[in-house]
């Protein structure tokens, strides 16, 4: 209701009033007009406020602009007048859809704000994984007595970023057939310097005279060279499933991305190169390097991974793996998606590369979310999909892949460290 028809109809509903006291005769109805009345006095004495917001300034700022998906962050958003007075100034700030507010926080104000003063509204928020956007804030401006406000749109950007959460895990051993040449902590089946024996040779002319073994010359009377093996860095590659086929769950997908994440930490704090590929909608590959930084690059390509259901990408057989170096160690987080998967494994082994799959277990999951007791059909369903995945994991095994078949119930540490920890340095 604008200005002028405030006034008309708060005047004619006391001339209203006023003519039926007097035909009734009863001062009571008179006296309901004198509010009306009173309103109608402040409008004419008060005047109408005008859309000016141009003496206003929007800015907003993030406590922590990137957090983990466990963690929170305080939102600030800033009001600036350097125009002229304003009587009443209304702030409601716009939350995005998967950002949520503390139940205690508050995201509006309303008073008065001068000339070079500011107004400030403060919260804190907690977010889902990805990418999220802080877009507008709402201004409205109010007179004094004004029932309605002058409302602007201002544009108020920012950005929070919110990472996977990840677990420590513990050493996990690998036997890739090719390793860099910079000194880590794999395995190279090669002598050289080391800790772990790895044989014997006859002396060379410019061998260290330190590795001389003298109590092999002392038997024989030839000079012996003990080697031990080598321990070096490798190219390590995590591969994540993100296809909507594989990912029955969103929440089983997102159990994979903490795996994805995890793995990668586990292999760069161990001095590895490491790289990411999100195999879904589109190839989003992070290209492999080395520490700190390379971590930080992988939890953000991981916070905006998404599932995809393009039929180009259907199953694992387009895995560009020219980018991966030969022979080196590729990690795959995936649920699989049947039987086509086998092969493409089976594709990347015949290529020499060394495989270990981390597959969260939909059976579980689904088993999970259901709830309730076990009736009898519901018992043979998971009892048939436990034999075919099954089946699909032992035949995955035997063609040399290092399986996990993590029950996402369990801890991913102690389900790797387990399923890993011992046997994975086995497969060749």
């Amino acid at each position: 209701m604008g200005y002028t028809y405030r006034i008309i109809f708060a005047f004619g509903v006391a001339g209203l009033l006023i003519a039926a006291g007097i035909f009734l005769h009863d001062g009571r109805a008179i006296t309901l007009a004198i509010p009306f009345l009173v309103y109608v006095a402040v409008l004419v004495t008060q005047p109408e406020p005008t859309a000016d917001f141009t003496g206003l300034t929007v800015t907003r700022q993030l406590d922590v602009p990137r957090i983990p998906v466990t963690a929170a962050t305080t939102v600030t958003l800033i009001v600036r007048n350097s125009g002229r007075p304003i009587a009443w100034l209304g702030i409601i700030d716009s939350i995005p859809a998967d950002v949520h507010a503390d139940p205690d926080a508050v995201t509006t104000w309303l008073g008065p704000l001068p000339t070079g003063e500011t107004a400030e509204i403060s919260y804190t928020v907690h977010a889902a994984r990805g990418r999220h956007e802080f877009s507008n804030a709402q201004l409205e401006i109010w007179s004094r007595a004004g029932t309605g406000p002058i409302v602007e749109t201002a544009a108020a950007s920012a950005h929070l970023l919110v990472v996977p959460e990840w677990q420590r895990l513990k050493k996990i051993e690998i036997r890739p057939r090719r390793t860099r040449v910079y000194s880590g902590v794999i395995r190279a089946d090669m002598g050289g310097t080391g800790i772990d024996f790895f044989g014997s040779r006859a002396y060379v002319r410019g061998d260290n005279i330190r590795r001389i073994n003298w109590r092999a010359y002392a038997r024989t009377g030839k000079l012996i060279i003990t080697e031990y093996e080598q321990e070096r860095i490798a190219d390590v590659n995590v591969i994540l499933d993100a296809r909507a086929a594989a990912n029955s769950e969103p929440e089983l997908f997102e159990r994979g991305v903490s795996a994805a994440a995890s793995v990668a930490d586990l292999f760069l704090s161990q001095g590895n190169r490491v790289g990411l590929l999100i195999y879904g909608d589109v190839l989003n590959w992070t290209y492999p390097s080395f520490g700190t930084g390379q971590r930080e690059r992988i939890l953000d390509a991981l916070a905006a991974a998404t599932l995809g259901d393009k039929p180009v990408f259907a199953d694992l057989r387009y895995i560009p793996a020219r980018l991966f170096p030969a022979q080196s160690q590729l990690v795959v987080i995936s649920p699989l998606a049947g039987e086509k998967d086998i092969e493409v494994f089976g594709i990347l082994r015949a290529r020499g590369y060394h495989i270990i799959l981390i597959s969260p277990d939909p059976i579980s999951h689904w088993r999970t979310e259901l709830g309730g007791p076990d009736t009898p059909s519901v018992a043979a369903a998971v009892r048939i999909m436990r034999l075919k995945r099954r089946i699909l994991t032992s035949a995955l095994a035997r063609i040399g892949v290092a399986v996990v078949d993590w029950n996402t119930d369990d801890s991913l540490l102690t389900t790797v460290n387990w399923a890993l920890a011992r046997r994975s340095g086995r497969v060749r």
